[in-house]
Formats: structure tokens, C-alpha cells, sequence
């Protein structure tokens, strides 16, 4: 009749009341840290221990730098619309995104579904058979969506929301590309990643005041030498730390079924507390310094589970834009003047500008201030603030690299770029896809990010609602009374003669 509460107990005495049975402990992701406190935990100190490498050489990763959601949604739009028909898994942190994600990639014509727990479980079974056997391209979902999910020939996985911990970042991203063939790993890493890691460890690690509230609710509740009910503790998110701090206090038996007093005022020990929340924050530090480095992401990893390093991988970001004679080992000096730049105005490196920017800026190598307004994302307050600066990054960097890539080629070909962007070829192509040219050019003449435009979601809704005038256009979502004005009449335009070329064409 005794019931076990494994997350509470040191399960080494439930190896003991089940006879010590022959044990095999196995874990995907764990650092030589965690391998020994998982043994201690089971008490197999003794026990013989394999461990593999967690290397996975098909897997490239990558960090995108983004804003507010409005631009996280449109870098995922945009980033699953180019692989329309590739299987993915988008892993964010609340059911509520799960849903509003689903609805957003649907609308722009792709096969997605959403996956969290909060679904009843027969829909939870239907929806991840039919991601299993394709008919589901694209699945959003909460961490729960992991245990059985085997699917050999999943290309992607996007991280909308950043993990607290490596561990499950790798994890996690460790789906993809099962089949040993080529996937792609994605982190979305913003200025406010960290803010709900940092939510959920505090909401985890009640402060002493609390804990001194649920101890006087189970006073209250039972006496000493009482069982405790599993309703003991009442919706209290800080509950597994709470009994672990009791314990420490022995005021709760080790399987926390029984109370071994019933003061109110007893002396609560709640370092414990304190310590795994310290350890926690310095997890999610590690997690923050993946998404920062500038050097070799498969290095970092390697290095964070006790492995040897790498200098370079060849395959992550970072070392994909790190060195050649096209301008590509401009990226990390332009990288480098961003963060030094905003050590010294005190910003987020993101806010001085992001890495597509440095991409672009290292393609384009502009010689003056006019040039510099032509690349994406800058616009003329950066071009004030940092462009001699930037200037000067380029200019050291063609003197040091004179068997470079001639810089008229590169011109050549971003102004061929510009060209072809400007007059798309509508032949076969979606409406939303016209829009996103068009959209791409209008940022660009005006020197701002595409999503200050229009947002991919607005663009999937005009693309649907084909508005005519511009008290129609005012109807589609994410149109105020400042983006039409501004953008009214030349979105009109490109509807109205994307539906005249259909109507041709027909």
C-alpha cells in the first residue's frame, strides 16, 4: 500500500526495498557531473560506465539574432517557408505559443500542428502519429513533445524560446537528423531570451517567506508522525524545493509521506534552496554564453560535456563566416566592433545591429556613407552613430586581405541582387511570396528591418484578404492607421497587379 514519490526520494532505497535489482542507468545528455550524481542517486558508484561521444557531425548550428516576437515570427515564417515540405520541430516555452504559431504557419499555407501537454491525450497520440508518417511537415511544440519521437528524417529544429540549460538545448536538437543526414539546428536568441529561464527559476526556488507559508499549510493540514496528503501542498509551484529544504531541516521523513514535527515556528535550513538556485542561474549563464560566442558552437558543446574541442567545425555559424577571401572573415571583425561598440554605449550587441547586418555589411564592403545606406538594417541613425567606424573595419580589412575578392565583383553582384529584387518574376509564384519581394525592397529603400514594413504574419492576412482600397486594407490585421498611410498605396499596387497577371495568365 506504501506509494513511491520518486522526486523526492534518493532512489537508491527504492533499489533497496525492491531487492537491489540489476540496474542500467542511461541518459542522452548528462556532463561528468551529472553521470556521477545520477550513480550516487542510485547508489551504483561501483557500476561500469560507457560513455560515447555526444558529437553529431551532420548537425550545423546556428544562432539567429532577433528583436520583439513580431521579428521572431517573421524569421520563422520565412525560415519554414523555405523548407516547405521538410520536416521540423519549432520547440517553444508556453502552450499558448504553441497554438498561436501553428495558426501563423498554416496561414501562410504550410502543414503544421501544434503539441503541448494541456491537450487531451487521445489528440496528442492522433497529432504525433500524423507527424510520424508525414502528414504534419511542422510541429510546434512545448518540451513535452520529446519521449518516442524518433523520427529518422527531421531537417530541422528552430528554438523560438532559449532553454535554461545546454543540456536541453542538445537534447532536444539532437532529433534532428537521425538519419546521419544533413540538419540544421536553429536557436532564436533575442535581448529577452533569458528573461523566462529566469522567470521559471525564480518561480521554482520560493524565497524563505514562502517557504515558511507552505510549512505552516501542512502544520495546519496534519500532526506529527501524519502521512501527508498529496494535496499537502496546495498549487505551489516552489514544491519540490520546499520538501527538499524540510529535509534539510528534518522536519520531513526522507520519502516526504511523513511529518517529523508540527511547529509552525520550527527553524527552516534554506540554503539548500539557494544553492540549486545559484546552480541554476550559473546553468543558464552557459546556455547565454553558447548563444554569445563568437567562436566554434560545436566547440562550446564538446567543451561543456568534458570533451575535447575543436578549433574549428566547419559547420556552425560562427565558423562558416570566420575566414575566406570573399569577404566572409569580415563577419567576425565587424562582430567584434558591434560588441565593443555596445560595451562602450552599454547595449545589447542585437540593438547596435544584428548578424545579418554584419552578413551584409561584409558582402557589400561599402566605400562611403551612400553605399552604407544600402545595406540592410542600416538605416541613417546607425549610419550616424557608427558608420565611420564600420567604414573603417572594411577599409583595414581590404588593406590586410589584398588577394581578396575584387570588390567590383561583389558590387556587381549585390546590385544585380538589387535589380532582380526590384522587378520579381511573378510567374508561378504565391501572392505572399510577391508581397515578401516587394516588402524586401521597400526596407531596403528606406533602410530599416523588413518586419518594420510588414510583419510575415500581415502579409500571410493581405495575401488571404486581397484588399482593394484602402479602407479595406485598414480591416487586415496588423494595418493601423501609420502603416497605411505609409505603406497603403504601394502594397495596393502589388496585389492589384499580381491579380491582373493571374487574370492574364488564366
Amino acid at each position: 500500500g506504501h506509494t513511491f514519490r520518486p522526486d523526492y526520494l534518493r532512489l537508491d532505497s527504492v533499489r533497496k526495498q525492491l531487492g537491489s535489482p540489476r540496474t542500467i542507468a542511461l541518459t542522452a545528455t548528462a556532463t561528468s557531473q551529472a553521470r556521477d550524481d545520477i550513480a550516487r542517486r542510485l547508489g551504483l558508484d561501483d557500476a561500469v560506465r560507457v560513455v560515447h561521444s555526444v558529437d553529431r557531425p551532420n548537425l550545423t548550428f546556428t544562432v539567429n539574432f532577433g528583436g520583439g516576437n513580431s521579428e521572431k515570427q517573421d524569421f520563422l515564417l520565412d525560415y519554414a517557408t523555405k523548407r516547405r515540405g521538410k520536416s521540423g520541430i519549432v520547440y517553444v516555452g508556453s502552450r499558448k505559443r504553441t497554438e498561436e504559431l501553428a495558426e501563423l504557419l498554416a496561414g501562410a499555407g504550410l502543414s503544421a500542428a501544434h503539441y503541448h501537454a494541456g491537450m487531451a491525450a487521445n489528440t496528442r497520440s492522433d497529432v504525433q502519429r500524423r507527424f510520424m508518417t508525414d502528414q504534419i511537415d511542422v510541429m510546434i511544440a512545448t518540451n513535452a513533445f520529446g519521449l518516442g519521437v524518433d523520427k529518422p528524417d527531421v531537417r530541422f529544429i528552430v528554438h523560438y524560446d532559449m532553454p535554461g540549460r545546454l543540456e536541453a538545448y542538445y537534447q532536444e536538437s539532437g532529433r534532428a537528423g537521425r538519419d546521419g543526414e544533413p540538419a540544421e539546428c536553429v536557436l532564436i536568441y533575442t535581448p529577452y531570451s533569458a528573461a523566462g529561464p529566469r522567470r521559471f527559476i525564480d518561480r521554482d526556488h520560493p524565497p524563505a517567506s514562502e517557504l515558511r507559508i507552505a510549512w505552516r499549510r501542512l502544520c495546519a493540514l496534519v500532526g506529527p508522525d501524519s502521512r501527508v496528503p498529496e494535496s499537502g501542498f496546495g498549487r505551489f509551484d516552489g514544491k519540490v524545493m520546499a520538501i527538499r529544504a524540510f529535509q534539510e531541516s528534518e522536519l520531513l521523513d526522507k520519502s516526504a509521506d511523513t511529518l517529523l514535527s508540527n511547529n509552525p515556528d520550527a527553524d527552516i535550513n534554506s540554503m539548500v534552496v539557494d544553492r540549486h538556485r545559484e546552480h541554476e542561474f550559473e546553468m543558464l549563464e552557459r546556455m547565454l554564453g553558447y548563444a554569445q560566442t563568437l567562436g566554434c558552437r560545436r566547440s562550446y558543446i564538446l567543451e561543456y560535456f568534458g570533451e575535447k574541442s575543436v578549433e574549428s567545425c566547419g559547420h556552425c555559424d560562427n565558423c562558416l563566416n570566420s575566414s575566406g577571401s570573399d569577404g566572409s572573415g569580415l563577419v567576425g571583425k565587424i562582430i567584434q566592433l558591434r560588441s565593443e561598440i555596445a560595451e562602450q554605449s552599454r547595449m545589447d550587441p542585437v540593438d547596435v545591429f544584428e548578424d545579418r547586418t554584419a552578413r551584409a555589411l561584409a558582402d557589400a564592403r561599402p566605400k562611403d556613407e551612400a553605399e552604407l545606406l544600402e545595406v540592410w538594417g542600416i538605416g541613417p541613425v546607425r549610419a550616424r552613430r557608427w558608420g565611420k567606424q564600420l567604414l573603417g573595419e572594411v577599409e583595414k580589412w581590404e588593406t590586410d586581405n589584398p588577394d581578396a575578392t575584387p570588390r567590383s565583383s561583389v558590387a556587381a553582384a549585390r546590385k544585380t541582387t538589387v535589380s532582380q529584387s526590384r522587378r520579381p518574376d511573378h510567374d508561378d509564384m504565391p501572392l505572399f511570396d510577391v508581397l515578401r519581394e516587394w516588402r524586401k525592397t521597400r526596407a531596403a529603400e528606406e533602410g530599416v528591418p523588413a518586419f518594420v514594413v510588414f510583419s510575415d504574419r500581415t502579409l500571410a492576412a493581405l495575401a488571404s484578404a486581397k484588399p482593394s482600397n484602402l479602407d479595406e486594407l485598414f480591416t487586415v490585421f496588423g494595418v493601423g492607421a501609420a502603416k497605411r498611410d505609409r505603406f497603403g498605396r504601394g502594397v495596393l499596387e502589388v496585389i492589384e497587379e499580381f491579380q491582373s497577371e493571374a487574370a492574364e495568365a488564366n
